[in-house]
């Protein structure tokens, strides 16, 4: 018994023991916290009224934890300017020092930075909270620690810390709460506590609802933006900003949104009277189709206040708008005022959908009845016609037509008058190059399926004002928007994501200005800064490169036609160097000609002039070379050689002297394609095939050798048997090895897929019968064969015959298209990509999943370029839009 007393009196004893222990811990805790509270200032008051630019984070811990988390910071580290950034961000993912509970106690408190005019001095100042009690003995444990550089200086109120670099001096030192940082003693000495800082600085905008928040003067944005881009210069000087600039930026995993408001006047008095109103959601913005992959939307006034305002950055346009407006009264015996601005509204769009060439453009119809009585006026004149025979899916779509003698007369002025359909859909006039496309988006309007109901939609402009007197929505992959056409440090970080909407509203002067930017999700492919480049004149749709693989120091270029001139691109810096006078004309590099990596090209013209020239488009010796044929498709190069196909059914093989032979075969018909090469090696042997298919209804295909020997048992007839559809087709043979074995491929127009061997022997299962019509020719991925009909079916084969396929929806295809297999990730297994009749490039794995990121905006031929070393995968191609664009795989 008494063991037990014992032992009770024991752990009683241990009980007051553990109990004193937490009231004197908790004591401890309470005066900690009273300590740190004591005296307490805002981060924001002690920083000088004079900043140019305040940036106040109200959570750095929460701000380093969105851009760690950031999809696209490893894209970031690739522009040059935020480099250096980017490699600390790589530190602190590796070692995951950010995750310390004691660190991340310390840097959750708010922290002001700020750029004093004051010699470009800056100041910061960071609330330590709980921490600041260890403010106050930083001196005394500085004693014991020593880092190079830093040094403790003794001034009574003005003691601090000195970090002395080479080119410039920290001053570190307390102040009640804060920690206060500058590269100016001055700044230094005279901290103090001003009544205007704090919260007050913000005024539009509520820092604690960003990661960051910045207050930018008036002066210090002028020069930001007129730096950033010249034609801000124009703007900047009939804008006057009434105080300051806010703006507040916010990173999530898959999201940036950026905001900046200001308010703002001008001595103009049309712009001054835009700047006055107040936006509102305008109508159109709800009738976007879902399927659109860009869209911009005005509404900030009428025609006529839009008219005023461009004239007082453009002076030249009223001269023009004066002679449109003489043209239309003696043409249409319209004014221009009667013919845009008596019937239209407040609000234009212009929207492209997915994988169609020709926007659509919408403006609202303000009075209904004065725009049909404008538009039978114009109809009655001898300048426009009304053709209302087209009727699509059982809607009647009227086109507005110039008739053929004035088209004659304007081409002889290189003046392209187009002839839009139009259909009128409420309150709005739609109108469009395509009638397809047109009809696409009135039926998305009609059954609702339009993009603010879209997941993308919300997932970039959820939680946002809809009002808006501007908006611009842009997928990178189909449409560049005008502020990333400069190359800019911002354009280089903003083209990293995908999509993008920026929005302005106005109301009564304050103009609000928010942007979303959504990346891509790892996979896919990133627009290279600069591009798309405008090219100028009239590119072909085909684009060869000459890109060396072996050499990393030699420059490589991208070869295309634009109207009579040949055009070669050097990649490193996009200098053009043109060859004019060519007529029609093609330009392709001059595979195995000259020293390793010289980057040749062979320009060859439709009358069977010839040139050979370097990189520069510099002119070989012995060229220009007059060879008097007529050519009769496309050129050829092959190891050292040009291959000429003519009308007369032969083909001539120019060498890099100059010097012509022709091939020992004659045709009876002119080939309408080049020649498809492949060398096979067998033992210590390169043997060198060739096929070709002249034209015909009932055409043959031939196997021949380099010089233009047949091979036993070749030709052999494309139609098989009774079958009356086969014997006519289009493009070039396959040439392909398979099992060590030669094989040539061929699908005629009906259908019918045809694989011989070298002996001219049909491969069983060969052939085949598939439905559709088809104009390109297959291509071989190593283990299947691929090719397409002109209604969009994607076909895979195989050498067994097994045959799989998958509509490419909204796809045709047909002498224009275009399929290429690449790898484009270095696993072995390349990707299918293929073009057809519209603006846009589809890629597909084999089993016919469609890459991230595609459909592309391209059309024809693309040129692909493999990664090599640590450079990425590339693609160029030529857009619709006439401009050249470049990708580069993640």
């Amino acid at each position: 018994m008494s063991g037990q007393k014992q032992a009770v009196k024991k752990s009683g004893k241990f009980l007051r023991f553990l109990l004193v222990l937490f009231c004197i811990l908790a004591a401890v805790c309470l005066i900690w916290i009273a300590f740190s509270m004591i005296g307490r200032v805002n981060a924001a008051s002690i920083i000088p009224d004079s900043a140019q630019l305040r940036i106040s984070i109200s959570n750095p811990a929460h701000l380093l934890d969105g851009i760690l988390s950031h999809e696209s910071l490893e894209d970031i580290s690739a522009v040059p300017a935020f480099a250096p950034a980017s490699s600390f961000f790589y530190m602190l993912q590796e070692n995951d020092i950010h995750k310390h509970g004691l660190l991340r106690l310390a840097i959750r408190g708010n922290l002001e930075l700020a750029l004093l005019p004051d010699d470009d001095a800056f100041a910061a100042a960071w609330d330590m909270r709980l921490l600041s009690p260890l403010l106050r003995i930083i001196p005394f444990i500085s004693r014991f620690v020593h880092i190079p550089g830093l040094y403790y200086v003794q001034a009574g109120t003005n003691s601090r810390f000195e970090f002395r670099l080479e080119d410039m001096t920290l001053y570190i030192g307390p102040h009640r709460n804060l920690l206060f940082i500058t590269d100016n003693s001055r700044i230094f000495e005279s901290r103090s506590v001003r009544q205007s800082g704090g919260s007050g600085t913000f005024s539009i905008i509520k820092p604690s609802s960003y990661d960051a928040a910045l207050v930018i003067s008036g002066d210090y944005i002028s020069v930001l933006l007129a730096e950033m881009d010249s034609g801000m210069a124009e703007l900047l000087n009939n804008i006057d900003f009434d105080s300051r600039v806010e703006a507040g930026i916010s990173i999530y995993p898959r999201k940036i949104e950026f905001r900046l408001a200001a308010p703002l006047t001008s001595r103009q008095t049309s712009i001054n009277s835009l700047l006055a109103k107040r936006s509102r959601v305008p109508g159109i913005a709800e009738r976007i189709p879902s399927s659109a992959q860009y869209a911009t939307v005005l509404s900030a006034g009428t025609l006529e206040e839009l008219y005023q305002t461009a004239l007082v950055f453009t002076q030249e346009l009223d001269e023009a708008l004066r002679t449109a407006d003489s043209a239309s009264r003696l043409l249409l015996r319209l004014s221009l005022n009667d013919l845009l601005f008596s019937w239209s509204g407040n609000e234009f769009a212009a929207f492209g959908l997915e994988g169609r060439p020709h926007p659509v453009y919408a403006i609202q119809i303000a009075d209904r009845r004065r725009q049909q009585e404008i538009f039978d006026r114009a109809f009655k004149s001898i300048v426009l016609n009304e053709n209302v025979r087209l009727n699509l899916d059982g809607t009647r779509i009227p086109q507005i037509e110039v008739p053929e003698f004035l088209q004659t007369l304007l081409r002889k002025w290189d003046i392209n008058l187009p002839s839009p359909y139009y259909i009128i859909h409420g309150d709005y006039l739609l109108a469009s190059e395509s009638a397809e496309t047109l009809l696409a988006s009135l039926r998305a309007m009609q059954r609702n399926e339009v993009l603010p109901a879209s997941a993308d939609w919300r997932n970039i402009a959820g939680g946002k004002s809809v009002a808006s007197s501007f908006s611009l929505y842009y997928s990178l992959d189909l449409s560049m928007p005008f502020f990333l056409r400069e190359n800019t440090t911002l354009a280089s970080f903003i083209a990293l994501y995908r999509q993008g909407l920026a929005r302005m509203s106005i109301d009564r002067g304050l103009v609000d200005i928010t942007l979303s930017l959504v990346p891509g999700s790892g996979g896919g492919v990133t627009l290279v800064n600069g591009y798309p480049l405008a090219v100028g004149g009239r590119p072909s749709n085909r684009i060869y490169g000459s890109v060396p693989q072996r050499s990393r120091t030699a420059e490589g270029r991208i070869f295309f036609s634009s109207g009579g001139t040949a055009v070669s691109l050097d990649i490193s810096n996009n200098n053009i160097y043109e060859l004019e006078g060519q007529g029609t004309h093609w330009i392709i590099p001059a595979d195995g000609v000259g020293a390793r990596d010289a980057n040749m090209a062979w320009v060859v013209t439709d009358r069977g002039r010839v040139t050979l020239a370097d990189a520069n488009l510099e002119t070989a010796d012995s060229f220009p070379l007059l060879t008097g044929m007529r050519i009769s498709s496309p050129p050829a190069a092959y190891r050292g050689r040009l291959y000429l196909c003519g009308e007369d059914g032969k083909v001539r093989v120019i060498d890099e002297k100059g010097g012509q032979s022709e091939w020992e075969t004659s045709f009876d018909a002119a080939l309408r394609s080049p020649p498809s090469f492949l060398t096979v090696t067998s033992g210590r042997e390169n043997k060198t095939f060739a096929a070709v298919y002249p034209k015909s209804f009932y055409g043959e295909i031939w196997l021949l050798d380099l010089d233009g020997k047949v091979m036993p048992n070749w030709p052999v007839p494309i139609a098989i048997g009774d079958d009356e559809d086969s014997g006519i087709g289009f493009g070039s043979p396959l040439l392909f090895a398979h099992n060590g074995r030669v094989h040539v491929a061929f699908v005629d127009q009906a259908g019918l897929l045809l694989v011989y061997d070298e002996n001219a022997e049909l491969v069983k299962p060969f052939p085949l019968g598939l439905n559709g019509v088809f104009f390109i020719q297959p291509v071989f991925d190593g283990v299947f064969l691929w090719l397409a009909s002109s209604d969009g079916d994607f076909f895979r084969i195989g050498l067994d015959g097994e045959v799989l396929y998958q509509n490419i929806p909204g796809f045709s295809v047909r002498e224009e298209g275009y399929i290429t297999v690449f790898d484009s990730n270095g696993d072995n297994i390349p990707e299918v990509y293929i073009t057809g009749e519209g603006n846009a490039l589809h890629a597909y794995t084999r089993n016919f999943r469609s890459l991230e990121n595609f459909p592309l905006p391209v059309w024809g031929r693309p040129y692909f370029i493999p990664a090599q070393g640590g450079r990425k995968a590339e693609i160029f191609g030529m857009g619709m839009s006439m401009r050249l664009y470049r990708w580069q795989f993640r």
